[in-house]
């Protein structure tokens, strides 16, 4: 054999499967049913558009101080430890919810839950995601990012789907996403512990902050995660008001629902794609685009569902799953993509933009609806995705 035959590195891809599937499991129980159904269960119970919106901006509001502290949490306990607390603080949140109906003071009760798990979700995300992606091949790692969110992505289809079968009214969907955000922790076992200088580089934030401004990619990543968590969090909040105004029941809700979380998980490698050949910043126009003309158009949809208005709301409700969870998913690969030694940071930072975003969005929405009608939802998204285009297109 000649000495000069290239060797191929050995990818740890137990670790990278395991971690794979975790993000799956847990992203189920922790946004699937949590953050898409639990506001639907919330529906149900009485709450109005104004109560929905801020429950939906209390669990984007407790990612901030998981975001935020899971780098350094991961350098002093490790980041295996990191995404079992935040796998923990999903399932309190879970059994506080089911318990809340009996509390003294249910809206807050509600609130402390959402704020719980929020924090789960950001200390689950900031410990994994650096972990598997500074494990991955450099060369296709935007790749993995695509293949990574198309898995996420499953939670908003498989969540609703359960939710269809075993019915929305009960504890039963709570009880399913504690089952899902435990079941993470059997392949969490079998991941391999990563050294701390390979997935949390020890930078200050000040020092990461100035690294990442410079790059081009880092501020278009920005824009879109500050934009793109306010377009999510509104329609993931407040959809099941805006659908029950238009004539449709909680299972049918619950089908939208899916066909938008079937959207998410199939059209995620295709806006890859994109990014890769065309730009980070002209995958983000067109995906902000798409969202504004699919947003109108369910606005102008027709009150009652007939036979010609519900395939249309079908397909509709899947393009526009597919491209605002898109923002997600470009912002991620602008953070794993910007050319600083802090992968951490940049996810970090990115991800709690868009948290912040999202925090904003149903309380905007929310309050708009109350002062107009439910349909003023989707005038919000489509606003929101002009004004994408408008400052992706300026230089």
């Amino acid at each position: 054999m000649s000495s000069s035959s290239p060797v191929s590195p050995a990818y740890d891809w137990r670790t990278i499967t395991a971690l794979n599937t975790v993000s799956t499991l847990a992203q189920i129980g922790q946004f699937g049913i949590v953050y898409v159904m639990v506001p639907v269960w919330l529906a149900l119970q009485g709450l109005s558009a104004a109560q929905l919106g801020f429950f939906a901006a209390s669990l984007w509001m407790g990612q901030m101080p998981g975001l935020g502290l899971a780098p350094w949490l991961c350098r002093h306990w490790g980041a295996r430890t990191v995404v079992v607390a935040g796998l923990a603080c999903s399932v309190v949140a879970l059994l506080g919810i089911a318990w809340v109906p009996v509390a003294p003071m249910p809206w807050f009760a509600y609130l402390a839950c959402g704020l719980l798990a929020g924090l789960g979700m950001g200390l689950r995300l900031v410990g994994l995601e650096p972990w598997l992606y500074n494990i991955a091949p450099a060369h296709a790692r935007g790749r993995l990012v695509g293949f990574h969110e198309t898995l996420i992505a499953a939670a908003p289809v498989v969540a609703p789907a359960i939710a269809a079968w075993v019915g929305v009214q009960g504890h039963t969907i709570l009880w399913v996403g504690v089952g899902f955000t435990v079941s993470a922790l059997v392949p969490l076992a079998l991941a391999r512990t990563p050294h701390a200088e390979e997935a949390h580089h020890s930078s200050s934030w000040p020092q990461s902050a100035r690294a990442a401004w410079p790059h081009r990619i880092f501020r278009q990543g920005l824009l879109i995660a500050l934009c793109g968590g306010m377009l999510e969090s509104a329609l993931a909040g407040l959809f099941a008001v805006f659908a029950g105004d238009r004539g449709f029941e909680a299972e049918g809700i619950a089908h939208l629902l899916t066909a938008f979380g079937l959207g998410g998980l199939l059209l995620q490698y295709p806006v890859g794609w994109m990014a890769d050949h065309w730009g980070l910043r002209a995958a983000g126009a067109l995906a902000a685009l798409g969202t504004a003309l699919a947003a109108a158009l369910l606005a102008l949809a027709p009150h009652v569902p007939g036979l010609p208005g519900v395939p249309v709301a079908f397909a509709t409700m899947f393009v526009l799953g597919g491209l605002i969870t898109a923002f997600l998913t470009l912002s991620l690969i602008a953070a794993t993509k910007t050319p600083t030694p802090d992968m951490a940071w940049n996810v970090s930072s990115l991800s709690m933009a868009y948290s912040l975003s999202a925090v904003v969005g149903p309380v905007a929405a929310g309050g708009a609806m109350t002062a107009t009608s439910s349909v003023a939802l989707m005038w919000f998204a489509a606003a929101v995705g002009v004004v994408i285009v408008g400052l992706l297109l300026k230089r």
